[in-house]
């Protein structure tokens, strides 16, 4: 005996369908983001020895944080914007990007990869550098 459903039933179940695969996609969109959390150290060619401290995500990407480099002692936040006399970067991570713009000037831009995360550093024309930081 096969099953029949009438034409209200169809429309309701294939919505009730794409709401849960709207669910699903969120979660793991939610899920690749969550994995930019964490402790990240490594060196910035040109600057030194860099730490950034992801402490979450907020549900619109935005990094919360703080990065610190061992030069001089130099920590800044994150915050809605970059502004170098409060010492705040802005970060946000979308389509598993990481982006900062960074307090001192420049971006970096860097991907999860294994347990690092890897791009770039740009800071005008005058420094254009990779950059790997490793999970601690």
């Amino acid at each position: 005996m096969g099953l029949i459903l009438r034409r209200g039933e169809t429309t309701r179940r294939l919505l009730i369908a794409a709401f849960l695969a709207a669910l699903g996609t969120g979660a793991l969109a939610q899920q690749a983001a969550g994995s930019f959390v964490g402790t990240w150290k490594g060196d910035v060619p040109g600057i030194g020895e860099a730490t950034l401290v992801i402490s979450a995500l907020r549900s619109d990407g935005q990094v919360e944080g703080r990065m610190e480099f061992a030069l001089q002692g130099f920590v800044s936040t994150f915050a809605d914007k970059a502004d170098s006399a409060k010492r705040t970067n802005k970060g946000t991570v979308s389509d598993g990007t990481l982006t900062i713009e960074a307090a001192l000037g420049g971006r970096y831009v860097l991907q999860r990869t294994g347990d690092g995360l890897s791009g770039r550093y740009t800071r005008g024309t005058t420094l254009d550098v990779p950059v790997t930081l490793r999970k601690y």
